[in-house]
């Protein structure tokens, strides 16, 4: 008897086992068409993203492009003014228009991805190079920004005093 009833509680266990097994079967399978779909529209959105930041890159790449045209500019103006005076100061204002030069026509010509791709080459080949690069850049911003925010302070300090000495000048021309 102990082992019969023993044999009925095993069997109900293993039927429940197999119902739960089988719900969960059925949960997965009607769960599976939601999660592709949202697997799909994931993959949209990001896809969008994506396309939208490379728009963005885009403009800002020329606009980059048009500003170290301008240096160039400025440098083979330079060139032109000095060459009779200065020559050897002219031919390094004219050499380094032409190299803004190149690089202005390079951020034209080529797409965000392509510089990208040719930057990490260039940085794979030459990685002590361009961390002092990137490290020059950070002193130099962060020297910017610190001018920047003292200025913003010695800008505000004076405000202030133009203020005060309004109000006293103000007031002592009412007092007289």
């Amino acid at each position: 008897m102990f082992r019969n009833a023993k044999h009925e509680n095993l069997q109900s266990h293993q039927r429940t086992l197999k119902k739960v097994n089988r719900t969960m079967d059925d949960a997965e399978e009607e769960g599976q068409p939601m999660v592709n779909e949202a697997k799909v529209y994931a993959s949209e959105v990001i896809d969008d993203v994506k396309q939208e930041a490379s728009k963005i890159a885009e403009q800002h790449l020329q606009n980059v492009a048009c500003q170290i045209s301008g240096v160039a500019k400025a440098f083979a103006i330079t060139a032109e003014n000095l060459k009779n005076e200065h020559s050897w100061i002219a031919d390094g204002a004219r050499q380094a228009a032409q190299k803004r030069d190149k690089i202005s026509e390079s951020l034209r010509e080529n797409d965000f991805g392509a510089l990208v791709h040719d930057f990490e080459n260039y940085t794979r080949k030459q990685p002590a190079l361009v961390l002092g690069g990137a490290a020059i850049a950070g002193f130099f911003l962060t020297k910017l920004l610190k001018d920047s925010s003292n200025h913003d302070d010695v800008t505000v300090s004076e405000k202030s005093n133009q203020n005060n000495l309004g109000v006293r000048s103000s007031g002592n021309t009412r007092g007289s």
